[in-house]
């Protein structure tokens, strides 16, 4: 008896013989294989894609850290952590020296995000092309649509 469990991605890169593979692992290799380009030109810049998101949301204003973590769909300790590592680089900043005031973008973060954005042109181009022409769009509706927090069914040993 075969087991209910599948993976999808068959080996040769051919169509996954199975109807219903883990959507899960679907799409955690689908966002490795989407990200790994992206977190290649970041690290060449040190700076990650969380950091690198965060700086493109303080772009459109300054906001609190829970508001960026919500916009990003972020938990909100990794987010705080992200913005102090971009504070000390001097790229973004408290607006007050208040814990849960608002960040703002400095000059030298947004000039960071000027010299990124023709690379960030040519990987996003790059996997649009990749990806086809409906699965973009796609991704992009269902990511417009998420809830943040994820909704909890149980409570796990973390936490």
């Amino acid at each position: 008896m075969r087991a209910a469990l599948r993976i999808p991605g068959e080996l040769g890169f051919a169509e996954s013989p199975i109807p219903d593979p883990c959507l899960c692992s679907a799409a955690r290799m689908l966002s490795r294989y989407v990200s790994r380009p992206l977190e290649r030109l970041l690290a060449g810049h040190g700076i990650t894609i969380t950091e690198f998101q965060l700086m493109v949301a303080l772009q459109e204003g300054p906001a609190r850290a829970l508001h960026l973590a919500r916009r990003l769909r972020l938990d909100p300790g990794p987010t705080g952590r992200a913005l102090a590592r971009l504070a000390e680089r001097g790229v973004v900043r408290r607006a007050l020296p208040w814990r849960f005031t608002e960040w703002i973008l400095e000059h030298e973060g947004a000039m960071h995000l000027e010299l990124l954005e023709p690379a960030w042109v040519d990987v996003n181009r790059t996997l649009h092309d990749a990806l086809g022409s409906e699965l973009p769009k796609s991704l992009v509706r269902v990511v417009d649509h998420l809830w943040y927090p994820v909704p909890r069914e149980h409570q796990g040993w973390s936490d």
